[in-house]
């Protein structure tokens, strides 16, 4: 009888979660999923009516989802704001070492509404100069979970952007993450506005979630995500605590509680991290696994 309750459980939280999210490759049989999930908890049932709990909570982006959400946001850029075409561009946060969720939000965001290249351009390649015939640069982007790569990026290249007005559009942003950069752009002169669609809470911060005994829980998953890692991580309860719940329909950001991404042989997460990579990118982490040893046994050998 208790399996049977605690089954209906599942369903019902299962179905809200995909009336609230849509169907895709990802929700498809979301019920099923999300049984499989908590089953490999076998006997903690405490451990898996709180995960559920979480479950209940947790944003998941469709890509409709997010096209509708980029459709919105263009039209706050022009009818609200009511930015000047011609001296608007728009960029993302970046990180040149390759082509992340910041580009690709961004590419998407520019084909969702008709905006053709001339208006997207790298802030680092261009000059002071050039900066001052632009009056407004909008920024997209996914999350931002700690924030600091926002503060860095803007520290970054500080001269150019006080010489504008910015706006960072997101989807997900976290509370402390808000105060963080609104605090920096205040101190550093930055005309910055962020706009998000959504405001997340840590989920363990006090009466969100869980009405009662959030600490105790808090503790309880991060005792287990220990043990899933075998080590410390700084991925425990998602990255430096960001305490996430969040998966886009490419990936799950690192901010979410790992739990619902972390996975090995004896665990596998509701939204799995993608992990496939080209191989230039496994040679590389070979060799310089390699090089280590290499160094380890040239020092030994001195020895």
């Amino acid at each position: 009888m208790e399996n049977k309750h605690q089954l209906t459980k599942i369903q019902k939280v299962a179905l809200s979660c995909v009336t609230r999210w849509g169907e895709d490759k990802k929700t498809k049989n979301f019920s099923g999923k999300l049984g499989r999930f908590l089953c490999q908890l076998d006997t903690d049932k405490e451990l898996g009516n709180m995960l559920l709990e979480l479950v209940n909570k947790y944003n998941y982006y469709s890509k409709q989802k997010i096209v509708n959400i980029m459709s919105d946001f263009y039209q706050k850029i022009v009818y609200e704001l009511r930015l000047e075409k011609s001296h608007t561009i728009y960029s993302r946060i970046e990180d040149d070492s390759k082509i992340d969720s910041s580009n690709s939000f961004l590419e998407e965001f520019k084909y969702v509404n008709d905006i053709t290249n001339y208006y997207s351009h790298s802030i680092e390649k261009l000059s002071i100069d050039d900066i001052k015939k632009i009056k407004n640069i909008v920024f997209l982007d996914d999350i931002i979970g700690t924030g600091e790569t926002v503060k860095s990026f803007f520290e970054k290249n500080i001269d150019k952007l006080k010489e504008v007005k910015c706006y960072i559009f997101c989807i997900e942003l976290l509370e402390e993450s808000k105060l963080l950069l609104e605090s920096f752009f205040k101190k550093k002169n930055i005309e910055c506005v962020i706009i998000y669609h959504n405001l997340h809470k840590k989920a363990f911060s006090e009466r969100y979630i869980f009405h009662e005994n959030w600490d105790e829980n808090e503790k309880k998953l991060q005792k287990f995500e220990r043990e899933l890692w075998g080590k410390q991580s700084e991925f425990i309860l998602g990255y430096r605590n960001c305490q996430a719940m969040i998966s886009f329909f490419r990936n799950t950001p690192n901010n979410t509680i790992s739990s619902f991404w972390f996975e090995n042989k004896n665990w596998k997460g509701l939204f799995p991290r993608e992990k496939e990579k080209p191989q230039f990118m496994i040679s590389k982490k070979s060799n310089f696994r390699y090089n280590i040893k290499k160094l380890e046994n040239l020092k030994n050998d001195k020895l």
